[in-house]
This record gives structure tokens, sequence and C-alpha cells, in this order.
């Protein structure tokens, strides 16, 4: 039975856009159809086919760049929502079938990484670096403090919001325009970083900030439109996660531990024989399985890893799906606050997966050293940027103002640091490399090396 003030699915999902009122029908696409094709067609899903997933500038072209981490993690959360929808469908609202459920979480799935930084999760932690070495400059210690915690504490969750919902020129006064309900699903963390609690609070909603300062309205009339509650304590700055977000939040985890698994495989950072002792458990009542052993040849190999990862996904969209069903009311409520992939059956599995990947992957010692280079490159370009906003007068500063008018178009201080941020924050590797250099005089412009 629903708890007093828990949301009901009419409401969880609108398909109002900000400033639009409802959607209009527009068959044969959904409202949430449209969600995905206006992240799909956006000039920063298009940049994440040069930003690192895992193995910065790889030289093999089938390793998984956040582009291709995207489209498959979105893949999996509409099979994972659609399945759930079927489970859900009694409590649809009329004109909603579960492969709407499907495409709301899909397009969430798809957008979730529309924030991430050059270098990846490397990016991230060189910019909070960035700011923390700038902590007690006059121009940040100008800033409030939840202000200082959006830069200190960046997260690209926060910059996919913005993204979505930013005015991009008179066409596009909201951003991409998305439904509430995709927006919902989107923001795995709602809360501002003055708030979040950190990984060790927990409370997976509250681990890390998803909300920076200039899109708190912006969420608090999403999250009025969806009926989630605003946190007792602060009022304002913190919600009840929605509920379709634990599924965006699983397809993520799903997709990136297997799929990373099989980058190794194929870098050969993984053997043969982990990697199917690793996936055998997740494969085991598959009768569909092959045979698992390793095979001699390399492209043989390859293909079965394929088929195996395939399999081992589906078992584990099911098995989210079954813990997202025993735990729909406690969901609904805002009593869960847990990953569902930690309460999965084949969770020690997946915990086993984690750690080879840590190991062996994300260790690696070409991933640390091109994360170092990369790491390098974003604090120089940072630094040179930020430092035209707030100090000025020399030669460099005057002629970045000129050759990049619209970074520095906020009068807002706060703001213009941001809008700097951001920029660098959705460079491709290769260009934050290529602007460090320049910038450096390491490389002259136009290719005059």
């Amino acid at each position: 039975m629903r708890g007093v003030g828990a949301p009901a699915w009419t409401s969880l999902l609108a398909t109002r856009r900000l400033g639009a009122g409802d959607d209009p029908d527009s068959a044969p696409r959904s409202p949430f159809q449209r969600d995905w094709d206006r992240i799909l067609y956006s000039p920063h899903f298009r940049r994440l086919a040069g930003k690192t997933q895992v193995f910065p500038l790889p030289l093999d072209d089938h390793i998984h760049s956040r582009l291709t981490h995207s489209l498959e993690v979105a893949t999996v959360g509409r099979s994972l929502g659609t399945l759930v929808g079927h489970r859900l469908a009694h409590a649809l609202p009329p004109g909603v079938a579960p492969r709407d459920v499907g495409d709301c979480v899909g397009a969430a799935c798809l957008a979730h990484d529309l924030g991430n930084p050059p270098f990846g999760h490397a990016g991230e932690d060189a910019i909070r670096e960035f700011f923390a070495r700038h902590r007690d400059a006059a121009w940040c210690a100008a800033f409030t403090p939840t202000q200082q915690g959006d830069l200190l504490e960046f997260e690209g969750n926060a910059l996919a919001l913005r993204l979505a919902t930013r005015r991009a020129g008179p066409l596009s006064p909201h951003g991409l325009d998305l439904t509430c309900a995709t927006l919902g699903a989107l923001v795995k963390y709602p809360c501002a970083s003055a708030d979040a609690q950190g990984p060790s609070a927990g409370r997976k909603s509250r681990a890390k900030h998803g909300i920076d300062t200039p899109e708190l309205p912006v969420f608090a009339e999403v999250a009025e439109h969806l009926g989630l509650a605003p946190e007792p304590d602060p009022p304002s700055r913190a919600w009840r996660r929605h509920p379709l977000a634990f599924l965006t939040e699983a397809a993520d985890d799903i997709a990136y531990q297997i799929i990373d698994l099989e980058d190794g495989l194929r870098l050969r950072h993984v053997s043969q024989s982990e990697f199917i002792e690793l996936l055998r458990p997740l494969l085991a009542a598959d009768p569909r399985c092959p045979p698992l052993e390793p095979r001699r040849e390399r492209d043989a190999m390859l293909d079965l890893a394929g088929t195996l990862r395939s399999l081992a996904i589906n078992t584990l969209i099911h098995e989210a799906a079954d813990v997202f069903e025993q735990a729909r009311e406690a969901i609904l409520d805002g009593e869960f606050d847990a990953p569902l992939v930690s309460r999965i059956g084949s969770r020690e599995a997946v915990g086993r997966i984690r750690r080879k990947n840590v190991d062996a992957c994300y260790s690696a010692r070409d991933v640390l050293k091109l994360e170092l280079a990369g790491s390098v490159a974003i604090q120089a370009v940072l630094e040179a940027l930020i430092g035209a906003a707030v100090a000025g007068d020399s030669l460099r500063s005057k002629h970045l103002r000129k050759l990049l008018p619209s970074v520095y178009v906020e009068a807002d201080p706060y703001t213009r640091v941001l809008r700097i941020t951001d920029f660098v924050a959705g460079m491709t590797d290769h260009y934050v490399v290529r602007l460090y250099r320049e910038l450096s005089g390491i490389r002259l412009p136009g290719g005059r090396d």
C-alpha cells in the first residue's frame, strides 16, 4: 500500500516540458521518444565520441568511448524500464504503455553522461583539484558556500542537468526541453552540493550532488510537476529520488561493469580464463549459454565474449527488475535509497567483476599515464581561461577574451567561472590536449609545430 505523500505514476510520468505546458500529441512519436531524439542530435551528445570511457585515446577502434557507452546504457535502460513497465501495467495511467516507461528510462540513460569531462572520472578529479588549489583566492572566496561547493565538488551529473535545461539561444529557451519525467529519471542525486552527505552516509541519492546552484529553481519546478517531495532537512535543496532514477542508475551499473571487463579482455588486461570465470555465475541458469572455455583463436574468443556479455547483461536486467518490484512501495515512499544492483542475487559476482576492473583496467599503466597527462592539460587550460576572467590585463588574458567571447559573456563572477568550467568540461580528450599545447606554446595553431 502506497504511503501518504508518495507520488502516483500519473505525476511521475508527467510529459510536461518546462515553460511549454503539457506535451502536444505528435504521433507516431511519444513524448519520451522525442526526448531520445533531442538528446541524440544534440552537440553535447555528439562530443561524447571523443571522450574517455575507461581507456583514453585507444588505438583499438572497438574500445568504448563515452558515446558508445551511453548508447549501450540507454539500450539496457530501455529494456529494464520496459520490463518494469509491464510489471507496473496495472498502476500506469491511461494511455501510458510499458514501452513508454522503457523509453523514458532509455532517454535518461542516453543523457546521463552529457556532463562528463574529458578523460572521464580523472577529468572530474582534475577540475576539483584545480578549484581546491584556488579556494583561498579572492575570486573564489567571494562565492557563497553552495557556489564554492559546486566547483570544489564538480559533478558531471550536475552539468548534465544544466546542459539539458540551460537556454541555448532564442529557439531553445529551455535547452533540450525534455519532459519532466525524463529529467526526473536523469537526476540520480537530487540535492545541492551543500546537502550531499558523501558515499559513506548510507543514502545513495545523497552520496554526491546532482544539482548546481543555477539549476535549483529549475529542478524545484520539475519536482513539483512530478510530485517529488522535498527532503525535510533542508526543505528546499534536496528532494526524493524519482523511482525511475533507480533504473537509470542500475542500467549504468550493469553496462559499465560488464562492458569495461570486455574492453579489458580486448586490450589483454584481463585473461580469457579470468573473463569466463568472472561471468560464469551470471550465465549458469541460461540454457542459451555456449560451452565456457577459452578459444584458441583470438577472434573466436572475442566473438564468444560478445555472446557472454549479452547473456550476462540479460541476467542482471531481470534481477534488477525483480529488486525494483520487491522494493517498489518503499521506493515510492522514499524509504528505499540504495542501488538496485547492490540487492540483486548476483551482487557478489558483480562485486568480483568490479574489483577486477579496478585492479586490471582502471589501474592499468597506460590508463594512469594518459589520465595524468589529461589532468595536466585540463588544469592548465582552466588556469589560463579563468585567469583571463578574474585577473585580466595581461596580453594572454586580452587575447583569450577576444578569441573566446562567448565564454566570457557572463557578468556575474560565479556564473562566468561556471561557464568557463562547463566549456572545459565539454571538450573532447583530443581538443583539451591540443588547446593546452597551443596555450603553452608547445604547438603553434594550425598544426605548425
